[in-house]
């Protein structure tokens, strides 16, 4: 089932971990409160083990979020391995900072991005 939703407020990037003087990291509060204010705003359905297609558009006036359940992957052998368990994001955003400065000046230049895990 495809859920769309706008949200109306200013999107925020996720600020860097910090640390606390005892040598804790912390996600800022600043981000906290940002993440909170959009899972309570969140009217649609959980989505359980189930591969999904996110689309995510940013404008200054809000979040607009369109999520359905990705299509089946046509079944191809592979190799025996490990299986790619991390976030995706995680996986972006790590070539895209390493990419910074010598494929393009800031990956703020990026105005869109598509993922894909498989």
């Amino acid at each position: 089932m495809r859920f769309k939703q706008f949200f109306e407020i200013r999107p925020r990037p996720k600020g860097r971990p910090r640390m606390s003087p005892k040598g804790f990291a912390y996600t800022p509060p600043e981000t906290v409160k940002y993440e909170k204010m959009i899972a309570s705003m969140y009217e649609g359905p959980k989505y359980e083990d189930e591969r999904l297609c996110v689309h995510l558009k940013f404008s200054e006036s809000g979040v607009e979020l369109d999520i359905q359940p990705a299509k089946p992957l046509k079944m191809v052998k592979k190799k025996a391995g490990r299986k790619l368990s991390g976030d995706i994001d995680n996986y972006a955003k790590a070539v895209l900072d390493a990419l910074n400065g010598v494929a393009y000046d800031d990956d703020k230049q990026i105005v869109i991005l598509m993922l894909e895990k498989t």
